[in-house]
């Protein structure tokens, strides 16, 4: 970052999460300044927080129930608040469990979707308004291969995803004409604490065998895919799904 250009703000939700943290960590290294979201893991976030801190990045924790609608929008102002703007949304927030599909309850149903899709919306929704008023700004939202291949043993979670990779496409419609870029990364089996009981499955594991780069990705492969979204070389691919999973969806 040159001496006279503006540190470009970024609102991470999950920030507590292994993708979180990965996403964090570049986008400090690229002298991005960083609000923290997340829900119950806020020593994790902290302790994240103190590393960027210590490397002289800027950062702040901000605890935030997702699954609240009012949540989200407090959010995106405190955000404002500490940092004076917002100029880049990574929407990387998400609840996964694994349930057979005759046993998933209306109220898990409405959690999951509540965390992985309405969150984004409303985020989005409150973020817009900043993100035109600084002249432009980049949204990006974190989906699976799931919401495109679906998922038997998480179709509450498949669908939810289907729907943020839906919600990309209307954002970037809307934001064009604001310079406001929208872009949805779609990473498949990745090495993270959430995955790790998916991986340990009959299911995980065939859909390792299934991979035809062999192996799962990496956090530091998505979190260089989120800083090469709102690097600006991509700009004009807004609306776009970038598939992240190894060949295992190539659709």
């Amino acid at each position: 970052m040159h001496s006279n250009e503006k540190q470009k703000i970024m609102l991470l939700t999950g920030a507590s999460g292994s993708i979180g943290a990965a996403v964090a960590l570049a986008a400090a290294q690229a002298g991005i300044a960083i609000a923290l979201a997340c829900n119950s893991n806020v020593e994790s976030a902290r302790t994240l927080c103190k590393i960027i801190d210590d490397k002289g990045g800027n950062a702040a924790v901000f605890q935030a129930d997702l699954s609240h609608a009012d949540a989200c929008t407090k959010l995106v102002a405190d955000t404002l608040s500490r940092f004076g703007c917002l100029d880049i949304l990574v929407n990387n927030a998400g609840f996964l469990r694994q349930q057979s599909f005759e046993d998933i309850h209306v109220a898990e149903l409405d959690f999951t979707i509540a965390v992985n899709l309405r969150a984004p919306f409303l985020l989005s929704q409150a973020a817009f308004a900043a993100m035109v008023k600084n002249g432009g700004g980049y949204i990006v939202n974190i989906a699976s291969s799931g919401g495109q291949r679906g998922g038997p043993l998480a179709p509450h979670y498949a669908a939810s995803k289907a729907g943020l990779i839906c919600l990309t496409k209307s954002l970037a419609r809307l934001g064009a004409k604001h310079n406001i870029i929208t872009h949805a990364i779609s990473p498949g089996l990745v090495v993270t604490k959430m995955s790790e009981k998916e991986m340990a499955s009959e299911d995980g594991k065939e859909k390792l065998r299934s991979i035809p780069a062999g192996r799962a990705g990496k956090v530091e492969e998505v979190a260089e895919m989120v800083l090469f979204a709102i690097s600006g070389k991509m700009d004009y691919a807004t609306g776009q799904t970038i598939n992240l999973n190894g060949g295992l969806y190539m659709g």
